[in-house]
Parts: C-alpha cells; sequence; structure tokens
C-alpha cells in the first residue's frame, strides 16, 4: 500500500516560505516514498496523526 501524495507543491511552497520545516518535511517525503505498507494500520502506526482517505477510511 503506497501513500498518495496529492501536491507536493503546496509542501514545497510552504517549506520555502518556513525554511525550518525543509528537514522535517524532506525526512516525511522519504519515508512515505520508499515504505510499503500492508494495512491502514500499519501506516497510523508509523504516522499517528495521519488521516486515511478513500477505501483506507
Amino acid at each position: 500500500m503506497k501513500v498518495h501524495l496529492i501536491r507536493k507543491e503546496t509542501l514545497e511552497v510552504y517549506a520555502w516560505l518556513n525554511p525550518q520545516s525543509r528537514g522535517p518535511i524532506e525526512e516525511w517525503l522519504h519515508k512515505i516514498r520508499h515504505s510499503d505498507w500492508n494495512t491502514p494500520e500499519d501506516i497510523k502506526a508509523g504516522f499517528a496523526g495521519a488521516d486515511l482517505l478513500g477505501r483506507g477510511s
């Protein structure tokens, strides 16, 4: 199960306006690009604040 990032551009603009956020955002993007979860619960275990949409909700 892969995460579908809808608008990466929104994160990039935010990071440009808030430079202190760039590191954490890049780390998060790296994690979601390289993860392959089996269930929505696996995502929630790694990212407790995740909101699940679609079939995962």
